[in-house]
């Protein structure tokens, strides 16, 4: 009988690998019956090897009931395929530590802004609860604990990293590349490590704003249950936020645009800090990753076609001296310059403006003293700006798109700095150009991140602080957070699990 067993198991891993992917589902149902038929013939016969049957079956196809099937499915197939397709979770005589463990994260998902429900929590207690039952369904019921937890927590160590949401018109532009999270990969580290739930919540980000919001989270869950209830939204799009950012170096520049902050980051610390002024909401700020690969000291302006036709060109019908009395200067398209007493402005259309209008530098420069310049797909860049009072208002959304930095020289010196070579001659070389007002670039030889943020609740010490939705985003963003819906994985078993 044990070499009838030993032969069924061989024909088993046969079949799995060879027939299965290819024949009907009915089938595929029938010979895992079979499988496990033959499983009990040679328990009976004094053979215990249950992990041996249920490794048999693990090798099976796997099916989703909805949504991202095939990439979830061949997670689940690839983490069992790094181990030899074992049982991981569960034994003959119960549940592995770690799994329990891992239920119980999954049950804590609020703790971190994710959703319990998504990963089927209270059904896989049950599920596992279940196993202690010995009866001719025990395998199919230890196949589908396994399957169904390794799939849950592959989706909540993704979800931990980079997010739930994945629309596009939501998630910030990317001018810089990220690095794939291997889920797979992070739930065997989390296995062999010896502290599993340390471990897998590794996939978290490391950014100072996430684990400070982390931790002000937590503060709150723990000290007013009520409190915390009513900002578990906030609190959890807002990490979704920090989710999507990529990994940071060391030091990198962060614009929270309803806090009107730009900090530079260094770690842990926060090595400066400098109020914003952002986009108005008619012409909002975008959140955005990027780096900033150069500035320009005394730059000059060349005004956006938007602004010259509609809020220039109005003014040059009833005066076309307005030009020379702010430093602008009239260009073709050719690139020469034009006389605006010669162009009949009436005859002029906001949508086919044929000019270009330049602002040359100059203390009333709309630029000011410095520009930083990064890639991105609006045409928005950080500067100066002559109206320095305005970094006095509490509430800054004033401009059209691009960020206005208070003491941009100072921020331009710490760049410079950082760089390090040849620094001291650039710094002067800075300043020169600062002085005589001919416009100097600056390249930086290590580009420094930019994360152009959107955080409406953020952490203040140990409290959560909620700030104004100046662009009314968050609205749009739950609403997506509330429309996800989980996706169940089911091994391809259908006669065991109705029986």
């Amino acid at each position: 009988m044990k070499n009838i067993y030993t032969s069924f198991l061989s024909f088993g891993s046969w079949f799995t690998q060879n027939v299965a992917t290819i024949m009907p589902l009915r089938w595929v149902g029938l010979v895992s019956l079979a499988l496990v038929l033959a499983a009990h013939a040679g328990q009976a016969a004094g053979s215990p090897a249950p992990d041996r049957v249920v490794a048999a079956l693990l090798r099976q196809p796997l099916a989703m009931a909805s949504g991202d099937d095939s990439v979830s499915a061949k997670k689940v197939m690839d983490f069992y395929a790094l181990s030899g397709f074992a049982p991981v979770w569960t034994r003959p005589d119960g549940v592995a530590p770690e799994a329990r463990t891992g239920v119980k994260l999954l049950l804590a998902a609020a703790r971190y802004g994710l959703k319990p429900a998504e990963y089927h929590a209270t059904e896989l207690v049950a599920l596992f609860d279940s196993l202690s039952v010995a009866d001719d369904q025990a395998a199919a019921r230890r196949v589908r604990a396994e399957q169904q937890l390794s799939a849950a927590l592959l989706r909540f160590a993704q979800h931990l990293h980079e997010g739930r949401i994945t629309r596009s018109d939501l998630r910030p532009a990317s001018a810089t590349a990220t690095v794939a999270f291997d889920g797979v990969a992070h739930l065997q580290y989390a296995l062999r490590s010896g502290r599993f739930a340390e471990a897998l919540l590794e996939a978290q980000p490391a950014s100072r704003s996430y684990v400070r919001l982390l931790h002000a989270w937590h503060n709150l869950l723990n000290t007013d249950s009520a409190a915390a209830q009513r900002v578990a939204l906030p609190v959890a799009i807002n990490l979704e936020r920090l989710r999507w950012e990529p990994t940071p170096d060391s030091l990198y520049i962060a614009v929270n645009i309803p806090a009107y902050t730009l900090q530079v980051v260094r770690g842990a610390r926060v090595a400066a800090s400098h109020r914003v002024i952002v986009g108005k909401a008619a012409t909002p700020t975008p959140e955005l990753y990027s780096r900033i690969t150069f500035m320009q000291a005394a730059p000059e302006w060349r005004v956006p076609q938007s602004i010259a036709a509609n809020e220039m060109l109005p003014r040059l019908r009833r005066d076309p001296d307005f030009l020379n009395d702010r430093g602008f200067e009239l260009y073709n398209a050719a690139g020469k310059r034009v006389n605006p007493y010669r162009v009949d402005w009436d005859q002029v259309k906001p949508e086919a403006f044929p000019y270009q209008i330049r602002q040359t530098p100059s203390e009333d420069n709309a630029l000011g003293e410095v520009v930083f310049r990064f890639a991105n797909p609006y045409a928005v860049y950080m500067h100066d700006t002559p109206a320095k009072k305005a970094f006095t208002a509490s509430t800054r959304a004033l401009s059209h798109g691009c960020i206005r930095v208070e003491k941009p020289v100072a921020l331009a010196r710490f760049l410079l700095e950082r760089d390090g070579k040849n620094a001291t001659n650039r710094l002067d070389d800075l300043q020169n150009s600062l002085d005589s007002g001919r416009t100097k670039a600056f390249g930086l030889q290590a580009p420094v991140t930019l994360l152009v943020r959107y955080l409406t609740c953020e952490a203040d010490g140990d409290r959560l602080r909620q700030l104004p939705d100046v662009y009314g985003r968050d609205k749009a963003l739950a609403q997506a957070w509330n429309d996800v819906l989980p996706t169940t994985l089911a091994p391809v078993m259908p006669v065991l699990a109705q029986r």
